[in-house]
């Protein structure tokens, strides 16, 4: 770790087809969407006149084909960490079929710490993964490219956001994150800034 200050930006991957219709991803490895490859795109013409020391990726298609789209050519390091959140049973189900089962309110009682229902990951498991992965980078200026329930995860971890229950939105998050949507962050000295939250100026016009 160098003495600088390391200037993190998080890219949430574009658009898939699940996206579109409510469908959870999670773990499952669904491809980018036409709608994800355009955000992309023109993302790409944002991050064009930027430099980045490194690039990370989840492993999931539909994050690392974000981030070749997005800064075509750059050598791409790929890290489990920064997968989405597994979400159990509710893998490949619609928003409203879940919001019906009869797991789900258990579930959402603290989803903090409760783990979702057949399986999957309590959002601090999620924090706690993406924050070891976040507390070792090295370098002045580093991109990656995740997912949105993992970003926000890692944003309540590291600055002690609640992760509540939201009425009429199934995650515990009182914002929303865009496809593509930039989130910066720095570090110096061990503490952890945020300097912008989900800016998609590029998606705009």
């Amino acid at each position: 770790m160098t003495g600088d200050a390391l200037h993190l930006t998080l890219v949430r991957h574009g658009a898939t087809d699940w996206n579109g219709i409510g469908r959870w991803q999670g773990w499952t490895d669904t491809p980018l969407g036409t709608l994800g490859e355009s955000q992309a795109e023109k993302l790409a013409a944002r991050l064009s006149r930027q430099t980045f020391d490194t690039v990370y990726s989840s492993d999931l298609s539909r994050a690392a084909r974000t981030a070749e789209l997005s800064l075509p050519g750059a050598p791409l390091h790929l890290d489990v960490r920064l997968r989405e959140m597994h979400f159990g049973q509710y893998e490949g189900v619609t928003t409203g079929a879940v919001t019906h089962d009869s797991d789900y309110a258990d579930w959402q009682r603290d989803p903090w710490l409760l783990p979702a229902p057949g399986g999957g990951e309590s959002l601090r498991v999620v924090a706690d993964r993406m924050q070891d992965w976040a507390e070792g980078l090295e370098g002045e200026r580093v991109i990656a490219f995740s997912h949105g329930a993992a970003i926000r995860a890692l944003l309540c971890g590291l600055f002690g956001w609640p992760a509540l229950p939201q009425p009429g939105y199934v995650l515990p998050f009182p914002y929303q994150l865009a496809h593509t949507g930039l989130t910066r962050l720095s570090r110096k000295g061990g503490r952890w800034t945020l300097v912008g939250y989900n800016d998609a100026a590029h998606l705009e016009g």
